[in-house]
């Protein structure tokens, strides 16, 4: 049986709600309607004291993650006041979800001793609602064992579930022209800690880059926000698993604004409060001459991840108001004078929400050009990027 940290559910319609209503959604009767935990949700939380006051009961002093399950229609970032026991508050910001029962969660850091205590969520900037909080008991180190019994394979490799294989649900035997691939998850663009549990070395790929593993040692590996798929090929090893830790560490990467790119056309700075500096590039592509062109300066050559975070919203009117008919957009990449790379960027729901996109490229040591054009058709607004080592 596995171990599990501690957890609780409280649902925000069973809270103390100050300057707010309990909205009910899809229910059985109305199968139609949306989807909320508990079939009820808590809306209209717009007035100056709108609060949802939530009485939790932890059974250990320590860190506690606080996911907030939650609706925001403002069409920009909003922003709740999280306060425990009445005391100073911190500003939790929610990204835009098109609709206020369109879901998302919102993961927040709490320090917590043992017994009762009030988690407050009180209005700050827009409007948001709230369906439902989840508490869960914090690890010292995140980690998730990928099993390869699990993975996704190609050639043929053979299975191992005898007790000798370890712990787990077996072994994977790779032999020449095996390969096993891992969908590997990472919650935010960084450096994990990757350890490979394997009876003999293997080699992993990941973004275009092979590297030999030992077992049981492990490897600092970029993984971008989202699925990251690693392979893994051997000589001939038992593979048990990929067991990947870490908060994404973003030491010892390279970070490069708006304000630092030289900007031509009709690219230009614009002002915002929700950019990380203050401003975006905007007005990017749809021309030949609108191009931006970072400088960067690797320490080191080889195989990086350029992070690009980014913003747009364009909408296509099919006259129809039921849906959202959001569009995405692409921009050409180009490092160095190589060649071109188109990247496509989605939608990300609103001008002011940056989402990030990661694409592999290669670097020399010192200084790279690095350029976003589009000659047909508009490029994201650009709030900066980030570089880092896909071997760290």
């Amino acid at each position: 049986a596995p171990t599990v940290p501690w957890t609780a559910s409280h649902e925000a319609e069973d809270a103390a709600i100050t300057d707010g209503k309990v909205y009910t959604q899809g229910t059985v009767s109305n199968a139609n309607g949306y989807a909320a935990s508990g079939t009820k949700d808590v809306g209209s939380l717009n007035q100056a004291g709108s609060k949802v006051d939530f009485t939790v009961t932890v059974p250990e002093d320590g860190p506690y993650d606080l996911a907030i399950l939650y609706g925001n229609q403002s069409g920009a970032p909003a922003t709740q006041k999280l306060s425990v026991d009445g005391g100073d508050p911190v500003t939790v910001t929610y990204p835009s979800t098109e609709n206020w029962t369109y879901r998302a969660k919102k993961d927040v850091r709490v320090e917590l001793s043992a017994g009762s205590h009030t988690l407050t969520l009180a209005k700050g900037a827009a409007e948001v609602t709230l369906d439902r909080i989840d508490l869960t008991a914090r690890t010292t180190a995140p980690a998730t064992s990928y099993e390869a019994t699990l993975a996704d394979i190609s050639g043929r490799p053979s299975y191992d579930y005898s007790s000798s294989a370890g712990v787990g649900t077996g072994a994977l035997v790779l032999g020449p022209g095996d390969k096993a691939v891992f969908d590997v998850y990472a919650p935010r663009d960084g450096y994990y800690r990757v350890v490979p549990r394997a009876s003999a070395p293997v080699r992993l790929a990941l973004h275009g880059q092979t590297v030999a593993a030992v077992p049981g040692r492990p490897l600092k590996l970029y993984l971008v926000a989202g699925n990251n798929r690693i392979g893994a090929t051997a000589k001939h090893s038992a593979v048990r698993s990929l067991d990947v830790s870490g908060d994404g560490s973003t030491d010892g990467t390279l970070s490069y604004g708006a304000a630092t790119a030289t900007l031509t056309g009709g690219a230009r700075l614009v002002d915002s409060a929700h950019a990380s500096a203050g401003s975006y590039i905007g007005r990017l592509g749809n021309s030949a001459d609108s191009t931006a062109e970072f400088t960067v300066h690797a320490p080191t050559a080889g195989r990086h991840v350029l992070v690009v975070h980014y913003a747009h919203n364009d909408r296509r009117d099919n006259g129809h108001a039921y849906n959202t008919d959001i569009m995405s957009r692409t921009a050409d990449i180009t490092v160095g004078t190589g060649a071109p790379r188109k990247v496509t960027f989605k939608n990300t729901w609103s001008w002011d929400d940056y989402w990030t996109v990661g694409v592999p490229v290669d670097l020399r040591k010192g200084p790279n050009k690095i350029t976003f054009a589009n000659a047909t058709a508009w490029a994201p607004n650009i709030d900066r990027i980030e570089l880092g080592r896909v071997i760290g």
